[in-house]
């Protein structure tokens, strides 16, 4: 699982969404993006791209938890069906 940043210093979480997905090695990795942004061009920016999830940012451990539970939940559905 990769859990990334938006906004990271010479890239954006995006930009690794991208690379990532178009990767055959990692593209079925499940990916969270974390974000400060939380109008809905960027989330559906995100989903477009291929991120499973997504956190806005401020989170506690327990929002956390709960996205990285359901992200594991739909990529285990995903496969066995």
């Amino acid at each position: 699982m990769i859990i990334s940043d938006w906004n990271m210093p010479n890239a954006t979480g995006i930009d690794l969404l991208k690379k990532v997905r178009a990767d055959a090695r990692y593209k079925h990795l499940p990916f969270i993006l974390v974000t400060a942004e939380s109008e809905a061009p960027q989330i559906a920016e995100a989903l477009r791209a291929g991120a499973d999830n997504y956190v806005v940012k401020p989170f506690s451990p327990a929002v956390l938890k709960t996205k990285i539970e359901e992200t594991l939940n739909k990529k285990a559905k995903k496969a066995a069906a």
